[in-house]
Formats: structure tokens, C-alpha cells, sequence
């Protein structure tokens, strides 16, 4: 995949190539992406939830006070659309899967018989399988999306993980300035 750096209002208006920026091929779909260096960054905030109270409303602050990221419309087919869905569900699956996995193998540790300690080890097991498919589908849903990161000076926005055509195309195309 490649990347390519363009005048922050045409991601915005969605003055692009026609062009799906992940799939290379003629599109007149769009979607809306946002920066994600703009947000409030929750990587590690859902351990806010742990401390009560207090990380809850430190949690809803940061979820509120959004960020000074950029919102664009970009080309994307419906083929590339639906497989970004679809990583992102299987990706929620799994999540889901690791968290009722990993809740069985500590309910079978709390029962302290033999069995219910055979059964916590292999759920164990299971849950560690799980937490890899969940680390090897975000891998999937990094690679059916873009990024669009915006410089400091704000007026330049690099999208990362375009389809070479789509940045040969950007590459091509006249700028504003030679219209002058």
C-alpha cells in the first residue's frame, strides 16, 4: 500500500480522483473517514472504566471533548466498503469470544474442584487463542482501512494505505496553482 499527501480541503470536499483508495478501480461511492490523531485517543482509556467513578467521568470527558482532527470524504467501492465491515465485525467476534472465554476460565478457578480447575485450564488456553485472532484480525481491519493524518501546519493530509493507482492518480492530476 502506498500513501499520498493532498491540500486538506479536498479531502474534506472530496475533490479526489474518482478512483476507490483501496481497491485502485472507478468508484462514485464515498466515505467518510476522520483523522484518527484527532480524537481523544482511547487507546488504553477503557482502563478509566476500573477506577469507578471517577474514570467514568474522566472517560466521558475525553469522549466529549473531541479533538482538532479532519473529516474527509473519500472514494471507496462498495467491494472494499463491505470488506471493511466485515473485518470490523469479525474483529468485535473475536473480542467478544476472548472476553466470555477468559470470564469461564476465572469462574472455573473460582468453583476449586478438580474438574472446574482442568476445565479453567483449557479455557485458559482457549483464551489465549482468542486474544491472537483478535490481535491478527485488527491486523485485518488496519489493512482494509485508510489514515488520514493531518500535518502540523493543518493544511496538508497524508492518507495512508491507498492502492497505487489511486496515489499515481493524485500524482497526476493538476494542481490549483497551475490553473493560474
Amino acid at each position: 500500500m502506498a500513501e499520498v499527501t493532498v491540500f486538506v480541503d479536498d479531502v474534506v470536499l472530496g475533490r479526489l480522483p474518482p478512483l476507490c483508495v483501496k481497491e485502485g478501480v472507478p468508484t462514485g461511492d464515498h466515505l467518510t473517514v476522520r483523522d484518527a490523531s484527532g480524537g481523544p485517543g482511547f487507546g488504553a482509556a477503557w482502563l478509566l472504566v476500573l477506577l469507578g467513578p471517577i474514570g467514568w467521568i474522566v472517560l466521558l470527558y475525553l469522549s466529549l471533548a473531541g479533538g482538532g482532527g479532519v473529516t474527509g470524504r473519500l472514494p471507496f467501492s462498495e467491494f472494499a466498503y463491505r470488506r471493511l465491515v466485515v473485518a470490523q465485525r469479525m474483529q468485535n467476534v473475536w473480542i467478544v469470544a476472548a472476553i466470555v472465554v477468559g470470564l469461564l476460565a476465572l469462574l472455573g478457578l473460582a468453583i476449586h474442584s478438580r474438574a472446574s480447575e482442568a476445565a479453567a485450564v483449557a479455557l485458559g488456553v482457549a483464551t489465549v487463542g482468542a486474544v491472537i485472532k483478535v490481535a491478527l484480525q485488527t491486523r485485518q481491519v488496519r489493512r482494509a482501512e485508510v489514515q488520514l493524518v493531518l500535518d502540523a501546519s493543518r493544511r496538508w493530509v497524508t492518507i495512508r494505505g491507498v492502492h497505487p493507482d489511486f496515489a499515481a492518480a493524485v500524482a497526476d492530476r493538476p494542481t490549483e496553482s497551475s490553473d493560474v
